[in-house]
């Protein structure tokens, strides 16, 4: 007789099948989520959990577990429903009717548009309507908290927390037009760098994309465990981000309530930082480079921690 699946092995499994995204790695979501948990309040969490587990059955969201949920399966639930809106990009053909469903690839980046015509050179600004859905869809799965069926208030949860980590990252708020890409680089996606395993046959080899650095970094710089890092990882690298960068390190931004906001801050943040020396395009990314990345990237996981959980709080107080 087989066994039956326990709940992180329903969640892992469902990780595990997903398709490479363009977002935060999952490490670097779970994390987001992880910080979230600890600074909700009892009545946030239990309604969170309760929204969740009202999910559709095709949507894999509401776990494997009937009946009582421990503390411990109360937080993975919450923490892989942060990862839920990459998961459901899934290609595979079981998993087809549940991708045309549920993926909305639009809905997690919001580009907008600046200029640097040479590499390093200072930005300048560019009249240029923005790509993306991020900050249409935001707010519509904000309402669905309030106004929704249960099942779409699932639905909407699942997003909040996985769009709150999508907006710190710098490159889900930024399209660089460049010469060499005159019309925008996808948010660091067309920005090459090494070749990712240069064992593959040549006609089989790509190149590392300067997005797909700073989603991993996170994931690269911990040495978090791959493909699923176990819960008491990923607790421990949120007390240690918690550590470094606390509640009250950000008075200021806390303040700041709305997603664009955030995404100004993002692409503030990409013109500042992300496309500069010692980045070489074509080229892997420097030591140098990297720790840069991580030292900004470190602080922007706290900080959308922490505004998760106010926006949770405030949303899920009755």
């Amino acid at each position: 007789m087989k066994r039956p699946l326990t709940l992180l092995g329903v969640l892992g499994a469902l990780v595990l099948s997903a398709s490479p995204a363009r977002a935060w790695d999952d490490f670097g979501h779970r994390l987001v989520g992880r910080i979230a948990w600890e600074h909700m309040t009892p009545t946030a969490r239990a309604r969170a959990i309760a929204i969740l587990r009202a999910a559709p059955f095709d949507s894999g969201l509401r776990g494997s577990v009937h009946g009582h949920l421990t503390s411990t399966q109360q937080m993975q639930l919450f923490v892989f429903a942060a990862t839920w809106p990459d998961v459901v990009r899934d290609t595979a053909w079981a998993n087809a009717q549940r991708m045309e469903r549920y993926h909305h690839p639009y809905r997690h980046y919001v580009d907008t548009f600046w200029r640097q015509n040479n590499d390093f050179d200072p930005p300048q600004a560019v009249d240029r309507r923005p790509d993306g859905d991020l900050l249409r869809d935001a707010p519509r799965m904000q309402r669905l908290l309030a106004e929704g069926s249960p099942e779409l208030k699932a639905i909407g949860l699942a997003w909040i927390l996985h769009l709150v980590g999508d907006i710190h990252q710098p490159l889900h708020a930024s399209g660089r037009i460049s010469l060499r890409d005159p019309w925008g680089d996808d948010g660091g996606n067309t920005y090459r760098l090494e070749i990712a395993n240069p064992q593959d046959p040549p006609n089989r080899q790509f190149r590392r994309s300067l997005h797909g650095l700073w989603d991993g970094i996170m994931t690269e710089t911990l040495n978090a465990p791959r493909p699923v890092a176990p819960l008491s990882f990923l607790t421990n690298a949120a007390n240690q981000v918690m550590h470094h960068h606390p509640r009250e390190q950000f008075t200021a931004e806390l303040g700041k309530r709305e997603f664009r906001d955030w995404a100004n801050e993002s692409v503030d943040i990409a013109k500042r930082v992300v496309f500069q020396p010692p980045l070489v395009r074509d080229q892997a990314a420097p030591a140098a480079y990297k720790a840069t990345a991580f030292q900004t990237a470190e602080p922007r996981i706290a900080l959308a921690g922490y505004r998760l959980a106010d926006l949770l709080n405030q949303a899920l107080a009755h």
